[in-house]
């Protein structure tokens, strides 16, 4: 199972207007995406893929896997695989699947 996260980086920009200097900066930063990769079924379909607690974040359900191709697959030779991207949903304070 793969599990790749991008970096996060908050900047705060400062701004000169008339000898004043603005600050702006997020009031709350961004939770980035988590990106899942996971080997193909043997069945050939994701819809068969099985995962567990440690992949689905905070109770998001096991679905919304969809066919791609990895390097990392097959011990580095490469092939098919599933993946999908879990967001965080603010509002409930919850990852949910992208859609």
């Amino acid at each position: 199972m793969r599990l790749l996260r991008t970096s996060t980086a908050v900047v705060a920009a400062a701004t000169a207007v008339t000898g004043l200097a603005l600050l702006a900066a997020p009031a709350q930063a961004a939770v980035n995406p988590v990106y899942q990769g996971v080997g193909m079924p043997a069945s050939g379909s994701c819809a068969d893929v099985v995962t567990d607690a440690s992949v689905n974040l905070s109770g998001v359900p096991g679905t919304g896997w969809t066919k791609s191709w990895a390097k990392w697959a097959n011990g580095g030779a490469g092939g098919d695989v599933c993946v999908r991207t879990l967001v965080y949903v603010a509002n409930t304070k919850s990852w949910a699947v992208a859609k």
